[in-house]
């Protein structure tokens, strides 16, 4: 049994690939996660890592609380099952499964009743002297599961281990992976791209794309919340219903015009109205989401014309076109056989069961969003919203940019996973009223207010939970998951301690002109309006850009912005924090006796290019009295 935790793994390869990016994530004891998502998401690329088979770029790896970033693979105490079993020809299934325990020096005895109880768990104890080339595809797979099994590992870690298997043994080795799972009451994490495998296997699922974690959440709530347009459409079969729609209000009504027409107007009912995140969305142009099952043929509704059928023997899946559309809209219902293409149909949707997302983000802005975020009044030592005040640790205050104290509006952010109704010593309280709550499948969804906050907080909670509308509770959220962001959605609180960029400079003014000497570095800018002579200076993080020589501009394809040559110095780049649409660079400047921070655009990686040139903007440089 053992717990995995990822803090801000990030794997940047040479050139400066992202494969994978900020990713965070607690495994429990004896709990099943799967990782899903397209082909180069960078799911395979995690496992890798926590197996200790790719280095990591940056963040820290913790298994049962020990950093095993530096820890050789053999030395992690985890079992691998990879895609290709990996299983030596000339050795019998006998062979393979002690070949790992006598390379440990255990003895014979021992080895051969590890053996023997792995060939038991998984009903392959005939299969034991014969060689792998007289095995199917299904039983070479439970000899490499053996394999892994008889080193009684802390974590299983499998790979997309069903891939190379025929679809009737996929599903058989799907049963069996979760039964053995129960069996050996062990931490797995597995790997694949294939959604049902997901949904029937894990206690929760991580939703992978482009490197970036999309949503954490159990297999239902995924299915039925899913936090944006990406897991909307990646998860279920045949996928969501996604229809360009207005949103619009009439009287105390909400309504959606599909396309933007009028007369395809649907009504969210009262409770789903409800839902939505922010009123300033009434009037634009959206995104309404249904799921085919959602979808019925009615005598009433949105004018529509079927294009296609397909029978599925007890179902069918009608592709229809609504009138004034060209976008096919599927229906799955039960198999009648009285409908053919070309009908004109009418169809109904269920809008209690519809999901909005925003046109830009892709963000879901009904039911649990992606994130709570809110409006706050930050300060040095403390940030507030509504009546409740968030006292910052001190390792906390050490990590805010300096631009978190001068962005026009700031957002105190938090996922609804991750707060939580129940006392936390040393959490961030906030004092709330339940307005409404919603059942779900397997939770309760909780829509909260607070004094001074104009927009719910919403949390999920188990089936058990007796809040109800009007109670009167406390929220709280631990301050390891508490970040803030900006206007842009850019956060402003980075994974590295910030040091104040100071220099001791020596400033001379003529014409006009500052020129500024620190370290080795002399800079002109603007008349910085002080008597010439030493002073203190600090560099802004923000305003600069990364210039960079001709052969790594070519390498990698980036043509330089415009830049004052008279304003350059010279840096040294060791890490990098992707913070949204920038990236926070923590650089070697020389005159500063530690690192400085800059944000840079997140186009540009140091990763790409470690040794750069960085061009100062005009208010760059700030004198401190």
């Amino acid at each position: 049994m053992s717990e995995v935790r990822l803090n801000h793994i990030y794997k940047v390869y040479e050139g400066g690939v992202r494969a994978v990016n900020d990713f965070t994530l607690d495994v429990k004891n004896d709990e099943f996660v799967v990782f899903v998502g397209p082909s180069g998401c960078g799911k395979s690329t995690t496992l890798r890592m926590i197996a200790g088979l790719e280095n990591i770029t940056s963040g820290g790896l913790y298994i049962d609380d020990v950093l095993v970033n530096d820890v050789d693979s053999k030395d992690r105490d985890i079992a691998m099952v990879f895609q290709n079993y990996a299983l030596y020809p000339h050795m019998t299934v006998f062979q393979n499964m002690a070949f790992g325990l006598k390379l440990r020096h255990l003895p014979p005895k021992e080895i051969e009743e590890s053996v023997n109880r792995a060939a038991e768990i998984l009903e392959i104890t005939d299969l034991l002297s014969r060689k792998p080339k007289a095995l199917s595809g299904g039983q070479c797979q439970r000899v490499a599961l053996g394999r892994a099994i008889v080193r009684e590992p802390k974590v299983f870690l499998l790979d997309e281990p069903l891939s190379n298997l025929d679809a009737k043994l996929r599903v058989q080795m799907r049963t069996e992976i979760t039964k053995l799972h129960k069996r050996l009451a062990t931490t797995f994490i597995y790997v694949t791209h294939d959604q049902t495998e997901a949904m029937t296997m894990g206690d929760r699922i991580v939703v992978m794309n482009k490197g970036f974690i999309q949503q954490v959440d159990t297999p239902v709530n995924l299915y039925e919340n899913p936090t944006n347009l990406f897991v909307a459409t990646f998860l279920g079969s045949p996928q969501m219903n996604i229809i360009d729609c207005k949103l619009m209000e009439k009287g105390d009504r909400l309504v959606a015009y599909l396309h933007g027409l009028e007369k395809l107007e649907v009504d969210f009912p009262e409770l789903k109205a409800k839902e939505l995140s922010e009123e300033s969305y009434i009037g634009h142009e959206m995104l309404l989401g249904l799921r085919p099952e959602h979808i019925q043929i009615a005598e009433t509704g949105i004018p529509a014309e079927i294009d296609v059928i397909e029978q599925l023997g007890d179902e069918t899946i009608v592709y229809a076109k609504i009138e004034g559309s060209d976008d096919n809209v599927l229906v799955k219902g039960v198999a009648t056989g009285q409908y053919k293409p070309k009908d004109r149909i009418f169809l109904s949707f269920e809008m209690g069961k519809a999901h909005l997302f925003d046109k830009k983000s892709g963000n879901s802005v009904m039911d649990v969003p992606r994130v709570n975020r809110l409006l706050c009044c930050i300060g040095r030592d403390s940030a507030s919203i509504g009546k409740n005040v968030f006292v910052y640790p001190s390792d906390y205050k050490e990590r805010l940019l300096e631009t978190a104290f001068e962005a026009a509006k700031t957002y105190l952010c938090f996922s609804p996973k991750d707060a939580s109704l129940t006392r936390k010593d040393f959490a961030f309280r906030i004092a709330c009223k339940v307005g409404f709550v919603v059942k779900k499948t397997d939770c309760l969804t909780i829509f909260l207010t607070s004094d001074g906050i104009g927009k719910y907080i919403v949390t999920n909670v188990g089936l058990d939970s007796n809040v109800k509308e009007g109670d009167a509770v406390s929220l709280y959220v631990a301050p390891k998951d508490i970040y803030f962001e900006d206007e842009e959605g850019n956060r402003l609180i980075s994974k590295e301690k910030i040091l104040p960029n100071i220099a001791k400079a020596n400033i001379v003014t003529r014409n006009g002109k500052s020129v500024v000497s620190f370290g080795g570095n002399k800079v002109a800018v603007p008349d910085l309006k002080v008597p010439d002579g030493e002073h203190t200076i600090r560099l802004k993080e923000t305003g600069c850009a990364a210039i960079l020589g001709k052969k790594d501009a070519k390498r990698i394809g980036r043509k330089n912005p415009r830049y004052e040559k008279n304003r350059t110095i010279k840096v040294s780049a060791y890490d990098e924090d992707l913070l949204g649409s920038r990236n926070a660079a923590f650089v070697q400047v020389s005159g500063l006796d530690d690192y400085a921070t800059f944000l840079l655009p997140a186009d540009f990686s140091v990763y790409k290019a470690p040794s750069f040139t960085l061009a100062l903007g005009e208010d760059s440089i700030k004198v401190e009295k």
